[in-house]
């Protein structure tokens, strides 16, 4: 196995034979790998070299293996060994070779009742023996059930697992899963028992049953607004061939306060099967079927170990390309190319003629040269959440506390992407007046733009007040635009304001009250731009007196903005359109449909880009 940057040199790692990688993430790499000592296969995880010194890091692969092999079930991955090799850690943990149950809905769509049951009652009875050790999951998701091709279901992942006092010392218990099966009270900061995992659950039961997760919104803070709103849509009512008993089960495991829920994700499941009318003769019927299933479609291990993986998913897995990324002609209005090129196209931008383009699910970006129309897949480290570029080179923040970063030429090469780290976890990030800025949790951080390792060279911390207590906090920053002689970074949901920013010092030069909340937000056309899905608004806020001078009316969802080729552009989710926006006059001038569910919007090379999920 040739040696790279992050890549074992060594064949043999503790006694364990290195056979091929599965996967790689920003912060290690999983490998297939044999047991020399038992004369197994094993899926051995393996921290990257450059964490290996990082005590932090090192503790929490640790902490994970202690947690899951504290868990002595047969639902839950066994953990074989943990250890320190030659300066690297590393865990050795059961093979398991099949899928992962969002592969399956993706694959499948909706799912039977005794084949959503056969999966479902498997976690169950998993969560309740981690609960039993005084453990909360928190991260309970599709992803994390493994299905092995006889039927047999495994939750994965306990690397957020955390008992409640632990939770309670930890970042006052902040620390959120994944939001479309987050329960209220981990929104909210409070200590959390078993019965955030039951919630969990019961939206996974949900989504399995009647087609999408219950509280599923455009954006993420409409998801987690619902979530906090409480009252999930009647399953029956998305899925006619449901008996209507189940939404009454559903709606007491999703309940928005813990006191209303079930107790035990046992009992939950025992009334879901009651409810369904599933006898165990039709359980055991259903569990055969999902195993013959699984082994008719010869999935790879590898399509489910990197799914697993504490570190953050990256590697070269290949899904279909449902999605789209369209191009608009400005001149005309209308849609001038349409390119199925992601499973889950995300954020978009665009450098020196090219248009780049992150799945954040699959760990990929794509990049597009519109003059042949020639697509290239190029694997990313970690979950690329948003993208922007620089002089030529394409800046990437990822949510795994890794940049990428590479000029056009450098991607061309055989050597492939530069890989740097930073200490931010990064959901956002921009570049323009020769500076590059990356925001995340809490902090913005201005980065190195010569050539040389990324560095970070600032450090910005928005104060944040929360609305109930009034304390001193950090919030989480939700998007940032360079533009109009500043950097302007958007709060949450819960914190409504938009700080301006001196681009190249840092310093903070207002704080503008919003009276939405934010979403995307772009700086162009002698205005910020920032729109409000949940109010289906795009706020325009003068920079000269920091104020939001117009609220327009978007369509449905508005979600992605972008300022280029003379206007503001907007895509609109639940519509399936972009509006246009003439920045003199503040009116809508054009909607422009293109189908789908658009999401991100970036102007530039040759038109509008837009990024659209497949209905």
């Amino acid at each position: 196995m040739p040696a790279r940057d992050d890549t074992l040199a060594t064949p043999e790692v503790a006694g364990y034979r290195v056979e091929m990688l599965l996967g790689r993430g920003g912060m290690g790499e999983v490998y297939r790998a044999h047991d020399l000592r038992l004369d197994r296969p094993v899926a051995l995880k393996v921290l990257a070299s450059r964490f290996a010194g990082d005590e932090n890091f090192r503790a929490r692969i640790t902490r994970e293996s202690r947690l899951a092999a504290a868990i002595d079930h047969p639902n839950v991955v066994p953990v074989y060994e943990a250890g320190d090799a030659d300066g690297r850690v590393y865990i050795a943990m059961r093979f398991v070779e099949g899928t992962d149950l969002r592969s399956l809905r993706r694959r499948e769509g909706t799912l039977p009742p005794e084949r959503a049951i056969a999966i479902v009652v498997q976690v169950a009875a998993a969560l309740d023996a981690a609960h039993e050790h005084g453990l909360v999951h928190r991260d309970v998701k599709p992803s994390n059930c493994l299905i092995d091709g006889r039927g047999n279901c495994y939750l994965a992942d306990f690397g957020l697992a955390q008992s409640p006092v632990e939770l309670a010392e930890a970042s006052n218990g902040r620390a959120l899963g994944t939001v479309d099966y987050v329960a209220p009270e981990q929104i909210r900061g409070e200590v959390l028992d078993g019965r955030a995992d039951v919630y969990a659950l019961g939206c996974m039961l949900h989504e399995c049953l009647a087609g999408r997760p219950p509280f599923q919104r455009n954006s993420v803070a409409a998801t987690l607004f619902a979530h906090l709103e409480g009252g999930p849509p009647p399953a029956s009512a998305q899925n006619s061939s449901l008996p209507p008993a189940i939404d009454a089960v559903l709606a007491r495991a999703i309940a928005t306060e813990p006191s209303d829920r079930y107790a035990t994700c046992g009992e939950f499941v025992s009334d879901a099967k009651s409810a369904l009318g599933i006898t165990p003769q039709r359980a055991a019927v259903s569990r055969l079927r999902l195993a013959f299933g699984l082994a008719g479609a010869a999935l790879t291990a590898a399509a489910i170990v990197v799914v697993w993986l504490l570190f953050a998913r990256g590697g070269s897995s290949v899904t279909a390309a449902t999605g789209s990324l369209i191009r608009i002609d400005p001149a005309r209005n209308a849609i001038a190319a349409d390119y199925r090129v992601s499973a889950h196209p995300g954020a978009v931008t665009t450098s020196a003629g090219r248009v780049w383009l992150a799945d954040y699910r699959e760990g990929a970006l794509y990049r597009l040269n519109p003059a042949d129309d020639d697509v290239e897949r190029i694997p990313s480290l970690g979950e690329p959440r948003d993208l922007t570029s620089l002089d030529g080179t394409v800046y990437v923040a990822s949510d795994s506390a890794t940049f990428l970063t590479g000029s056009i030429t450098e991607y061309d090469a055989v050597t492939g992407v530069r890989r740097d780290g930073t200490d931010l976890l990064a959901c956002s990030i921009a570049a323009g007046d020769g500076v590059v800025w990356a925001a995340g949790c809490p902090f913005v951080q201005r980065l190195s733009t010569d050539s040389g390792r990324l560095r970070v060279i600032r450090t910005v911390q928005p104060p944040f007040a929360r609305p109930r207590t009034g304390e001193t906090d950090r919030t989480s920053l939700r998007d940032m635009a360079i533009g109009e002689k500043a950097l302007w970074v958007t709060g949450d949901m819960v914190d409504r304001r938009v700080w301006r920013i001196a681009p190249h010092s840092g310093r903070i030069l207002a704080t503008i009250r919003l009276p939405f909340a934010p979403r995307s937000i772009a700086a162009g056309a002698r205005a910020v731009w920032v729109t409000a899905p949940i109010d289906d608004l795009v706020m325009r806020i003068n920079p000269a007196t920091d104020r939001v001078v117009a609220t327009i009316r978007g369509g449905r969802g508005v979600s992605g903005v972008a300022a280029g080729h003379g206007a503001v552009w907007v895509t609109n989710a639940l519509d399936g359109t972009v509006t246009r926006i003439d920045p003199e006059t503040n009116r809508v001038v054009a909607t422009i449909r293109v189908g789908g569910v658009p999401r991100e919007i970036a102007a530039g090379a040759k038109g509008v880009w837009v990024t659209a999920d497949a209905r």
